[in-house]
């Protein structure tokens, strides 16, 4: 049955044509209408009537439907018909990138036709259907395309966390992001793609975790060096992983996630830990959300101390 926003008592070919826009978000496309046997009359009707609304050229979005980002992308996609793709920023977001908010409305296109007002079209001959895929039932680059894609208009550290991200949630591979990079050499911003590619597959993968992530972009844009991820060490018998070391030195940081310490067994378990490498002589900084989020310079300032003192010891 169609949802309860659909409008009773209409003529049967309309009836066919909300039947349709209920598989769209609400809107269909003027040839859909045509095919479900809606004459002009009856169209112009209906938009005459305020039950339906243009949106792009071609296209109307049903009035009583909810609206939404994704009703704005599936307009789009409407509008475009075939040889597109959502892309960019706003592929970037509907794939859950976090740096990027739902806002943007962008399509890759494999031809040229005027842009409707709200939307922002990229034109290519390029765009292979191994860089296409679909997402929340609309058509979306793969997660790969649209890293490659963002990176002429994203900063270093911002696609550094974006590819993090694409690696540690498993919507691309090193092995993808490379087979990309040179079928598109000469693609703006492919370079930092490969640099990033490189710093990935030489570095020991993504981070585990969020917050990991937010550790490294803390220290990377003070212009640290970078430490060791996951870096393996003996204590008390048992062969532990430190969330981060600093190569050379026995400077420690641990990301201290709530979700881990959610009872008396947890937290007694992670302060044995930190005795134990305490008394190995590790220096353990334990950086947890509100700290990044809150007191960043802080957290810095201790680390600066601390590997001051380790490397002049």
């Amino acid at each position: 049955m169609p949802p309860s926003w659909r409008v009773a008592g209409v003529h049967e070919r309309v009836v066919k044509c909300l039947k349709v826009a209920s598989r769209q978000r609400g809107l269909i496309r003027r040839d859909q209408a045509r095919q479900e046997g809606a004459s002009r009359q009856q169209i112009q009707r209906q938009l005459d009537c305020k039950h339906w609304r243009r949106v792009h050229p071609g296209v109307y979005r049903v009035v009583s439907a909810p609206e939404s980002w994704e009703q704005q992308l599936e307009a789009a996609s409407l509008w475009a018909a075939r040889g597109f793709a959502i892309s960019h920023r706003a592929a970037a977001a509907l794939w859950g990138f976090t740096r990027f908010k739902a806002q943007t409305v962008e399509l890759t296109v494999c031809r040229k036709q005027r842009a409707p007002e709200g939307v922002k079209v990229h034109y290519t001959d390029r765009l292979h259907h191994r860089d296409v895929t679909e997402r929340r039932g609309l058509v979306v680059t793969t997660a790969a395309r649209t890293l490659l894609d963002i990176s002429a208009e994203t900063a270093e550290p911002e696609l550094r966390a974006s590819v993090d991200q694409a690696l540690r949630c498993k919507w691309t591979s090193l092995e993808e992001l490379a087979a990309l990079v040179e079928r598109n050499r000469g693609h703006r911003g492919v370079e930092l793609v490969r640099k990033l590619l490189h710093e990935f597959a030489g570095g020991g993968g993504p981070t585990e975790s969020e917050l990991e992530a937010r550790v490294l972009e803390v220290v990377d844009a003070a212009g640290l060096p970078r430490p060791e991820k996951q870096c393996p060490v003996l204590v008390g018998g048992r062969l532990r992983r430190l969330d981060f070391r600093f190569p050379g030195t026995k400077v420690v940081i641990e990301a201290d996630g709530y979700e881990h310490h959610s009872g008396v067994a947890d937290f007694e378990r992670d302060r044995a830990r930190r005795n134990s490498l305490c008394a190995r002589g590790y220096v353990v900084l334990q950086w947890t959300w509100h700290a990044l989020k809150d007191r960043p310079e802080h957290l810095l300032q201790e680390l600066l101390s601390v590997l001051t003192r380790a490397t002049a010891a």
